[in-house]
Parts: structure tokens; sequence; C-alpha cells
């Protein structure tokens, strides 16, 4: 699949990335700009889609909740190429509802959202994003592409756990200022701290963040009627389960539908066909111009949970994919790997992933790719848990492919173990990204250093922000 990158010289690399304060987004309220040669727009959609349920847990905290997962709804923000907007005061905030969002924190961290918790917990927030936007532009139109390029190419993000669609926003956006449609899913599956659903008739409700150990899971023969009624495929556990292993399964499971939907739903706006937006989509939106994108062999890509989302749909054979992207995979969530995967299949990790059991496992499942570049960014001093890991759940994903560190003052970025440049982390995996995109050769690859595996876990590197290419280790 071809972009407007190969068309245009003039697209920077890491070295015109612009700069940014060491005081993060702390004092300028807003996200460094996109280097690319497009101006960047940014449009919510909310569909309704038919009424699916997952897995066999009650909640214990809402004994007369549904049981299992149920989605009637998917939500997806389009990163976009724009037209040159006039009105640059309607950037798109990062957190737009932060008291919500925090109150998911505190249930991640499992900190009862009192008065207390919540009154420290929102002056932080307050102090440190309140209001920071990020430079895309609400509502902007479409551009129509250069006469070189047919049509944009599509991209599909899945965030990881933790995280929400907008917490990506750098690369997302970055990817649509070189002339692509970037497809931000939001995940109702409980792996992100709040998400507002709006169901058929308008009603609102949050879903917050799903701890497995506020659920309870019932045996076949007790949940028998209950199957009858929702005719969902029950699985007879004979004890409880006594980590979060259960749940992530039921949760790929409902991100999996999510795509699906997802992915037609795009291809109905890229035939400009009208979708069955709920009221959180504001105003018809006309999506005439829309026949200028290509879905018809996305571009998959995602970061920790999102990864394993996008190995395991690549592997499933539902869904075709022109390649796929992934940032620090939770690959554990996919064993026993069973799967081959048809399409080059790019991997960039940090190097805490390295050093950890993921990254034995992602060499398994790399191997039934049709092709596999594997990248290893150094960013930390040291190989320790970064304070925002532990809170958001420590080990289950990795901010330096977030907007994060971003945001944060470059003193906290070294308290927290991340002693590179943040933007300097970002512009390498947004340019290794694009490279894959343009050849996935090895002679794209000819001047970056290279290592085998076993270097790689031995943890001997340590130049900061550099980037090495990781040959699969010798027998």
């Amino acid at each position: 699949m071809s972009s407007s990158l190969e068309q245009s010289s003039s697209t920077p690399y890491v070295s015109s990335y612009s700069k940014r304060s060491p005081l993060g987004a702390l004092f300028s309220r807003t996200l460094p700009s996109y280097s690319g040669q497009y101006p960047v727009g940014v449009h919510d959609v909310e569909l309704s889609i038919p009424k699916q349920s997952f897995g066999n847990f009650k909640h214990i905290s809402m004994p007369d909740a549904e049981a299992g997962l149920t989605i009637d709804t998917v939500m997806f923000t389009l990163f976009y190429p724009a037209t040159s907007p006039h009105d640059t005061s309607r950037q798109a905030v990062w957190f737009p509802r932060l008291r919500q969002t925090i109150d998911g924190f505190l249930k991640m961290a499992k900190r009862t959202p009192n008065c207390i918790y919540r009154a420290i917990a929102y002056l932080t927030a307050a102090a440190a994003i309140w209001g920071t936007a990020f430079p895309a532009i609400e509502n902007a139109p479409l551009m129509s592409p250069p006469p070189s390029v047919s049509k944009w190419p599509v991209i599909i993000f899945s965030h990881g756990v933790g995280c929400s669609r907008l917490m990506y926003s750098a690369f997302c956006g970055e990817m649509a200022s070189r002339g692509y449609v970037v497809v931000a899913i939001e995940h109702r599956d409980g792996t992100g701290p709040s998400s507002r659903i709006t169901a058929e008739g308008g009603i609102e409700r949050d879903f917050y963040w799903l701890d497995w150990s506020d659920l309870q899971y019932a045996k076949h023969l007790q949940m028998s009627v209950l199957v009858l009624l929702t005719h969902t495929s029950w699985v007879d556990l004979e004890e409880q389960p006594k980590n979060d292993t259960t749940l992530r399964h039921v949760q790929l499971e409902v991100r999996k539908a999510e795509l699906e939907h997802v992915i037609r739903a795009v291809y109905r706006i890229s035939q400009s066909e009208q979708v069955p937006q709920t009221r959180f989509s504001r105003g018809a939106w006309d999506w005439t111009p829309w026949t200028c994108i290509d879905p018809s062999n996305p571009i998959m890509t995602g970061h920790s949970f999102g990864g394993s989302l996008a190995l395991a749909a690549a592997a499933s054979g539902s869904f075709h994919f022109s390649h796929v992207i992934v940032f620090d995979p939770a690959t554990q969530r996919l064993t026993p790997w069973k799967g081959q995967i048809s399409s080059p299949l790019l991997t960039i990790n940090s190097e805490e992933f390295s050093l950890g059991a993921e990254f034995t496992v992602l060499q398994e499942v790399a191997t039934t790719a049709s092709s596999w570049h594997t990248f290893l960014l150094r960013t930390y001093k040291d190989i320790l848990m970064s304070l925002i890991l532990i809170f958001l759940k420590a080990g289950a994903t990795h901010p330096a492919f977030s907007d994060v560190f971003l945001i944060l003052p470059d003193c906290i970025n070294r308290l927290v173990g991340l002693a590179a440049d943040p933007l300097h982390i970002i512009g390498l995996t947004i340019d290794t990204v694009v490279k894959f995109l343009e050849s996935g050769t090895e002679d794209a690859w000819e001047e970056v250093r290279r290592v085998d595996s076993r270097v790689v876990v031995s943890g001997g590197l340590r130049n900061l922000g550099e980037l090495i290419k990781v040959q699969p280790t010798s027998s």
C-alpha cells in the first residue's frame, strides 16, 4: 500500500521534529505540533451495533448487572489529513472527561474514590493536564488526496490496558499528518479507566475499569438457564481464576468483535453511506468526501494489549491487513500460540519489554509472519518499574509509546526512569513505521545497528534513544 510519503521528499524525519519544552505541557497546555506536511483533523464517531455478550461471570459489586461483558455500541476517533483550518482554537482536548477518567484511575489503583482521594487526585490532575489539547482541529473537513495518491490509506489503532483512544494522539496525529487516515478505537471492554456510552435513545452511562477480583465465575450447570436466554457460550470453571488471564481472554474476544464492527463501519463510510450514529456524534456529518479513503486492506496497529488484538486478529483468518505493526505487544495473553500471520509484521519494543517473558513469546509469534522486522528502543537509564506503571497497574502498559511522557516535565520523566527525550522516541517510532510501510525490505535498514536477541535479553546496551534492529537468535 502506497502513501503520500512516497510522492514527497519534504516529509521530515527525526532531526526535523519540533522542539519540546523541558516542562512538557505544564504551561503550554498543548502537545508538540505534528511534523508531517498536512494539517490534521479529528472527528469522534459512536455507532449502535447489535447487542453481543461475552463471558460467564457476574459482577460482585454490581449483582443486578448483566452477566459477562455486553456491547451495543462501538466508538472510534478519526485522525485525518484536513484542509487548512481557519479556526485553530478548536484543537481537541486530550482528556475531555477528566473527572470520570480520574475516578477510573482510582479504581485501577484499587483506591475507593472517596472525598479525600478524589480531592487529591483532582487537584493533581488539574495542575498537570487540565485543558491540555493536541494539535488536531475538531471536525475539520477531510482533505482530498493529491493527484499522485488515488486514496488515503487507512490505519486502525488499538490502545493498551489503562489507556484510551486519545492517549496515543502523538502517534495517530503524526501518521495523519503524513497522509494516512487513522481509526483509533475506544474499547468498551473494561480495560480503560472510563468510557461514556451513549446507547440507543440517547441514554448515557459510564463504563469504568473492570478488575478481575470483582468477578465471580459461575459453573456451567448453575448458568444453564442464562445460557438459554443469552445464547452465550459459557466455560465450565472448576475454580475461580487467581489472576486476570481469564478476564483478558474474554476482553480479547470483545475487542475482536469491536474491530469487526469498526472495519465494517469505515468501509460503509468509504462508500459514502450513512452509519447509525448515536447522539454522542454531534450533528449531521457529511460522509460524501470520504469516498477518497481506502479501507479494503487496512494497516493494523496496537500497543500492549492492543498489540495482542492486532496479532490475534491477523492470525484469525477473519481479517485482511496489508501490514501489522505492534508496540510492546502483551504476547503472554496469546499463549499457546497456534496462529499464522500472513501479513508483514513490524514490532517496536521498549527496553523494559525486551527483558521480560513477553519478548520470548513474541519471537515465537513473529516467526509465523510472512516477514518480520523487530526493533528495540533503548529509553531507560535503569530497568525499573515506573511509578506511573505502578499507579495504573504494575506491568500492564508501557507509556513510552503513548502521550504520557510528552505531557509530563522531564524531571518527572527521569524520576520514573525515562532518560531519553520522549519526542525523540516518538520520532524514531514514526520514522521506523513509515520506512516499514514504504518498503519493508532489508535494504531499508542497512544503516541501523543490529544485534541478535541474546544480546537484547542480556541488557548490555545502554545508548539512550538508540534504535536497534534485533536479529532472531541463531541456533
